[in-house]
């Protein structure tokens, strides 16, 4: 008769199911805490690289020093995530007068890779004689707690813009 007294104890019954549930619920909450950091982080992404795109759509003429200054404020649109993680590359892409055919005038990159497709990514968004900048940002997240999210994750946004002064923005 012992034996079947222990068993239906109850007693401890609400410790083990609190000791099974802890890790879950401890993964779901900071699964959530870091998913929506990752999502703010891309949305500062999103904004950084339009911010890029409308500065350099306002000149008349471009020269590096300006997409440093640029860069530095797309930097500080990332506030409160790390800056020095964010890369863009600036592309204007030009359309002949007579055949309409994308060619890229100029790109400038700051901590990022040139962009390959521009010409493909230009494509529908000018006429003959017309041009386009493109801002291509990368973003690489790494999480505050690594528990859910150990290494980084790299995110990217593309904006499109067009001059706004003139035709065609050179690049000195």
């Amino acid at each position: 008769m012992q034996p079947l007294r222990i068993l239906r104890n109850r007693a401890g019954n609400v410790a083990v199911e609190f000791a099974i549930l802890l890790p879950v619920m401890v993964t779901l909450f900071f699964g959530l805490f870091e998913g929506s950091q990752a999502i703010m982080a891309y949305m500062k992404l999103v904004d950084a690289t339009q911010t890029v795109a409308d500065l350099t759509t306002q000149q008349q003429s471009v020269a590096s020093t300006d997409v440093d200054s640029f860069y530095l404020a797309g930097q500080l649109v990332m506030k409160p995530f790390a800056g020095g993680s964010l890369g863009i590359a600036v592309t204007s892409v030009t359309f002949d007068i007579s055949s309409g055919a994308a060619s890229v005038a100029w790109q400038d990159t700051r901590n990022a890779n040139p962009m390959s497709n521009a010409t493909t990514l230009a494509a529908g968004f000018g006429g003959k004689g017309e041009s386009v900048v493109i801002v291509q940002g990368t973003y690489s997240y790494t999480g505050l707690l690594h528990y859910v999210l150990p290494g980084s994750l790299t995110l990217t946004q593309v904006a499109f813009s067009r001059p706004r002064l003139v035709a065609s923005i050179p690049h000195t």
